[in-house]
């Protein structure tokens, strides 16, 4: 595992608070250099503790998937009701 995975938590959430737009998967392993999985456990993570929502979108690039998931960062914790609408 490379060092830089360490600290996925850390970059991702940093990447959601620079940009400040919602991502997908595809957009923070180009700004973070992570791995998919190292970044899909933080996005796990973040879920789980309701810093991050998220809905299905289309695929602009259509190299795989016809639907993406599309990730919006909350400083605080969001309401029980609206993380579970995902």
């Amino acid at each position: 595992m490379e060092a830089s995975s360490s600290n996925a938590l850390v970059k991702v959430r940093k990447v959601f608070t620079d940009e400040k737009t919602p991502l997908t998967l595809s957009m923070i392993r180009e700004k973070t250099n992570l791995t998919t999985a190292a970044i899909s456990m933080a996005l796990c993570h973040l879920l789980k503790q309701r810093y991050v929502s998220r809905i299905l979108v289309d695929n602009h690039t259509y190299k795989a998937r016809k639907n993406v998931w599309l990730y919006e960062y909350y400083p605080d914790r969001i309401s029980q009701e609206k993380a579970q609408l995902n």
